[in-house]
């Protein structure tokens, strides 16, 4: 008799394991990924509207249809980036078919917050000198703040990120993530200059060591 295998049980198994259980119609393996992703999946959707009803439509779509066509999917051994790829293109797709989420604002899309109060602002710079900063990284490009979100946030690698944004060779991701490391840093170096606050914050701060 096919005994249910558990939670911790299949959180012992490889991705590919897991995949491929899933695929063959073994109904844990689908409760197993849905619980484990579905949560981030929801964050990461929401990084591209505010409208979470939308983000939670297309993800359930989304899961319905793997489930539906899961014979038929492929194969894979990192079962995170091909959601995300997978949910990333269905996303812009709905996103793009309304109007009001054709064009994102800013502010809207992949607010990346500043987490460098305590590493390398001291008390001097004040709560707005914060603002400022989130704005400089809102200012960035949607393509920037989204391999900036994967990268330091979702904590994903290269390739993982090459799959997901569909990238031909690890180089593209790598060579993106520059530029907008690149991109922000002009920024923050043109925002604390205006603000008067430069002094402050190259003193024994590496990153900022050669901007003046």
């Amino acid at each position: 008799m096919c005994m249910k295998k558990s939670q911790s049980d299949e959180q012992e198994r490889s991705d590919l394991e897991i995949w491929n259980l899933f695929r063959s119609g073994e109904e844990s393996a689908f409760e197993f990924i849905y619980q484990k992703y579905f949560d981030k999946l929801y964050n990461y959707g929401c990084q591209f509207t505010r409208d979470h009803s939308l983000v939670e439509d297309v993800l359930q779509e989304l899961f319905i249809e793997l489930r539906r066509r899961r014979a038929h999917l492929s194969a894979t051994n990192k079962i995170q980036p091909y959601l995300y790829s997978a949910f990333r293109r269905k996303m812009i797709r709905y996103r793009d078919k309304r109007s009001r989420f054709k064009e994102l604002d800013a502010q809207q899309s992949f607010p990346i917050a500043p987490n460098i109060e305590e590493s390398i602002i001291e008390d001097e710079i004040k709560r707005e000198h914060l603002m400022r900063l989130q704005k400089a990284i809102e200012s960035l490009s949607e393509r920037h703040r989204e391999i900036i979100f994967l990268f330091f946030y979702e904590d994903l690698t290269y390739e993982e990120i090459r799959e997901i944004q569909d990238f031909e060779n690890i180089k593209s991701a790598r060579n993106l993530l520059y530029k907008a490391l690149k991109s922000l840093r002009k920024k923050i170096e043109v925002l604390l200059f205006l603000i008067g606050i430069l002094p402050v914050v190259i003193q024994g701060v590496q990153f900022f060591k050669k901007i003046i």
